[in-house]
């Protein structure tokens, strides 16, 4: 049992429901700078401990790769499923994103060149078909595209593509030094992507008018979801294989579908939980004998 990676993947689940709760008085600019404004602070702290001079092993050429990666897989991902949760729930968006492995197994074989056989194809296609029925709620028609849910689905969907990308296209890079010192330096830059949007929406004086339910959301979100959440996640790593820690990814939405139930009222549909098994279904199949 790894204590770190089960502890990360709580935060993650209960994220969604956190970014839902802040959202009701917080602009998705302003929340994104300020969770990631405490994470990096946090995650830069720790690093920090460990290595006074961590930041000078990064030449120009890897400062360009963190900043691209931070586009992509902080601030990029961050505002995808910020406004993604503004029109979708937290229980959808916990089955969607749990499809990662799939997207990140086909992108691997397109950008990476790694094999895929007919067990991942028939994975990818079932999880596919998975996220479908989440997304339609078993509607074919065209008619679920005038839904304002079915934006926010895409939008988290597209958010996991930004994941995908972000840990294929990171691959080398963020092993090639140490793990958690990668990902300090690619959410400090992602936090000073977002402060620009944050300064320029305005409105820091409303933070002294908050709820304190919707400062308990983005706390949890900065403390426990940016900051510890991969500091645990990462040094689970450390000390066990990516197979036996990558395990606990199967626990998230079923984190994020009891958390939404009980903290927000959010109704489960039959079909979200068909579209949500087929998925998990077909993530194993596709990433067995990596998982």
């Amino acid at each position: 049992l790894s204590w770190g990676a089960l502890w990360a993947i709580i935060f993650w689940g209960f994220s969604f429901i956190a970014i839902k709760v802040a959202l009701k008085e917080v602009h998705p600019f302003m929340l994104l700078t300020l969770r990631y404004a405490i994470g990096a602070l946090l995650l830069f702290f720790f690093q920090y401990q460990r290595d006074r001079t961590f930041l000078k092993q990064f030449g120009y050429r890897d400062w360009i790769h963190i900043v691209i990666l931070a586009t992509v897989g902080v601030s990029g991902l961050g505002l995808l499923q910020a406004y993604g949760l503004i029109y979708t729930s937290a229980i959808n968006t916990g089955w969607i994103i749990a499809i990662n492995p799939i997207l990140i197994t086909v992108a691997a074989r397109f950008f990476l060149d790694e094999t895929i056989t007919t067990r991942k194809i028939a994975g990818i296609l079932l999880g596919f078909f998975g996220v479908f029925l989440i997304i339609t709620r078993g509607d074919f028609s065209l008619s679920f595209f005038r839904l304002a849910s079915t934006f926010g689905d895409l939008l988290v969907f597209a958010s996991a593509i930004a994941w995908a990308t972000f840990t294929v296209g990171g691959k080398g890079f963020l092993f090639r030094f140490d793990p958690l010192c990668s990902v300090t330096a690619i959410m400090v830059s992602g936090f000073l992507l977002v402060l620009p949007l944050g300064i320029l929406k305005g409105g820091w004086g409303n933070l002294f008018h908050l709820s304190p339910l919707t400062w308990m959301g983005v706390l949890f979100l900065g403390i426990f979801c940016s900051g510890l959440g991969y500091l645990f996640w990462y040094s689970a790593l450390e000390k066990k294989d990516t197979g036996s820690v990558g395990m606990y990814l199967y626990l998230e939405p079923l984190v994020t579908l009891i958390g939404a139930s009980l903290f927000l009222g959010e109704p489960i549909y039959w079909i979200t939980l068909v579209g949500g098994a087929m998925t998990l279904a077909g993530v194993y199949l596709a990433t067995w004998k990596t998982f």
